[in-house]
């Protein structure tokens, strides 16, 4: 039977209408699946909320089934004030507020000075395997919230400074509103849990975060170098190398590959410039197993120019001997554990609390384990230079003040410390040591204050005990303070001065002093500090230095002054420096904590 043209011709209409309906809904169904994929999941408020109340009013000592809040009374009222929906959970996702508040937490208790309480093994436990679980997702929220108020009560209590009873650390305030600038003595977790609700209501709350922590580059760049040895240290890749280990350049060792990756890990082996383009070959970076047959002719095993110059750059960082060789000292340094510089850095990361949120645009800054100054201007450093700072028993203490007189030729009225415990003994030795070195004594007759000769008086009877005089030493070449000091407001009688002996600079190791900062290039110091005074250029002040005249100038404009103490710092090239601890102040790090949280 023939086909009629017209059911040829509905037939193929009705196979196209046929495609065309099943390719439109294999599109429909490809856009539900993509929209599925990128689709967060949902928690319920409600849900939210019967989670909350668990944590908060039932479990609140088995948080996570093991965590006892420390704060419940005051955040749980918090809560309520919300209607118990979360504070740094987006359903099952940590927000960016959570992520800094984990992060600041992480690099606090880096340095394991004390219990932090934080509770941080369980918080990164819980936050690593976040599912869609209500349950979970909101007992990390509670968690943050509660190691919140108590990192904040550490920094607005200034707990955060390690103190060894010096007597040499300010405080840093944080302001809470334009109105309101928070005291660092005893703020209350209540205070502290509406702070973070009006942070809340205004939508700062990353911002409150940020008030906490420092937020100087010198800060941040600590915290980068902090995440990488924190990295190495968790990676079960480092270990030690032996300790009998010594390598001349072209000589071959089965630990070659561990010491390149050691430096590679470090940032010290430099990538080639085509490494981009070239997976790298791990084999140079992979020690044999113990006991393991190796053929050391192989190229993984030499020490070759490009390992011995990453050596050199470490020796470099560490202030070693740059002769990119493995000296006993050298390999003692690439030998400590990472997690031990890991805590150095935090420890030194804490150290910038001291500081002001902004320095200043024109500062001196004295780094006492680096024996160096800097003065910077407009963030580029204007001077560098090598400073003697306090010897171990009269150490340098960490300040930041505001230099405001400079004075030339100046007298040096001494401390009656130093005048018993260092002059004494040698007038006792050589009664011309006074007349000598241009001393003078002062002494009370009849009440009044008198210049006494130095004749006249019994040395032999006197001691720290009894020493009824004061000694002042006269402007000129022996002057122990030299041709300047630099004056800035504080009462441990600290200041920056000149010496009369130049030849201590040639030392690397100069904690030599009484406990001021003596500066190896005065003169110059005093001219970009005096820059457009009238009156006081380089000729005037080198005219009343040789004419020994002591001349009091007053700073037009003063120039804060931070003596501070980092053993570890980024460099301007992006280069972590570590230093010595000659005050061993770092100690503390891994120290059972006085106060640990209860």
């Amino acid at each position: 039977m023939k086909i009629q043209p017209s059911a040829q011709r509905h037939s193929s209409s009705a196979i196209r209408a046929t495609g065309i309906i099943a390719l439109v809904c294999m599109a429909l169904l490809f856009a539900a699946l993509a929209a599925s994929i990128n689709t967060k999941p949902y928690m319920p408020p409600n849900v939210a909320q019967r989670y909350m109340e668990h944590w908060l009013i039932e479990s609140s000592r088995q948080v996570a089934g093991e965590v006892r809040l420390k704060h419940v009374r005051a955040i749980e009222p918090f809560y309520l004030r919300r209607d118990y929906q979360p504070v740094w959970m987006d359903s099952f996702e940590i927000t960016d507020a959570g992520r800094e508040l984990l992060q600041a937490l992480r690099e606090t208790a880096a340095d394991d000075w004390r219990n932090y309480g934080y509770e941080l093994p369980v918080l990164e436990r819980e936050a690593s395997r976040l599912s869609n679980i209500p349950k979970q997702a909101t007992a990390v929220d509670v968690l943050l919230t509660d190691a919140f108020v108590t990192y904040a009560k550490q920094v607005l209590n200034s707990e955060l400074l390690p103190d060894l009873n010096e007597g040499d650390h300010p405080i840093r305030r944080v302001a809470s509103s334009s109105q309101d600038r928070l005291t660092a003595n005893g703020i209350s977790e209540e205070r502290i849990v509406e702070l973070l609700h009006e942070s809340i209501n205004r939508g700062e709350l990353e911002h409150l975060i940020e008030q906490l922590t420092p937020s100087h580059p010198g800060y941040l760049q600590l915290r980068n170098e902090l995440n990488r040895y924190r990295d190495i240290a968790n990676s079960g890749l480092w270990y030690p190398l032996p300790a009998d280990l010594s390598l001349q350049p072209g000589e071959r060792h089965r630990q070659v590959p561990q010491l390149r990756w050691m430096l590679s890990q470090y940032g010290d082996l430099k990538k080639g410039a085509l490494a981009w383009l070239f997976a790298e070959d791990k084999t140079l970076t992979q020690a044999p197993l113990e006991g393991e047959a190796v053929d050391l002719s192989q190229p993984q095993f030499l020490f070759d120019d490009a390992l011995q110059q990453a050596v050199s750059y470490f020796q470099q960082r560490h202030q070693l001997p740059a002769d990119g060789l493995i000296s006993a000292e050298t390999l003692q340094t690439l030998n400590i554990p990472p997690y031990q510089i890991a805590q150095r850095i935090a420890h030194n990361m804490k150290r910038w609390r001291h500081l002001p949120e902004h320095l200043g645009q024109r500062y001196v800054m004295v780094n006492m384990a680096d024996y160096r100054l800097q003065l910077v201007d407009g963030g580029s450093t204007e001077l560098d230079m090598k400073v003697i700072i306090g010897n171990a028993q009269r150490r340098t203490p960490v300040m930041a003040q505001t230099i405001s007189t400079l004075e030339l030729a100046p007298t040096w009225s001494v401390p009656r410390r130093i005048a018993v415990t260092s002059l004494l003994p040698k007038i006792k030795r050589n009664p011309d040591y006074l007349r000598e070195k241009g001393y003078q004594v002062i002494g009370r007759v009849d009440g009044v204050d008198k210049f006494i000769s130095p004749d006249d008086i019994n040395w032999s009877r006197l001691s720290a005990n009894y020493f009824p005089y004061r000694l002042i030493q006269k402007a000129g070449d022996d002057n122990a303070l030299g041709t300047i000091k630099f004056l800035f407001p504080n009462d441990r009688d600290i200041y920056l001065h000149d010496t009369s002996q130049p030849e201590l600079f040639n030392l690397d190791k100069r904690a030599l002093s009484s406990g001021c900062v003596r500066v190896e290039q005065p003169r110059l110091l005093a001219e970009k500090l005096l820059r457009g005074q009238q009156g006081w250029n380089r000729h005037a002040i080198d005219s009343a230095i040789e004419q020994t005249r002591t001349t009091r100038i007053r700073l037009q404009e003063q120039v804060p002054v931070y003596l501070m103490y980092w053993t570890t710092w980024v460099d301007d090239k992006g280069a972590l420096q570590i230093r010595d601890d000659v005050y061993k102040r770092d100690l503390i790090a891994g120290l059972p904590p006085s106060n640990p949280e209860a």
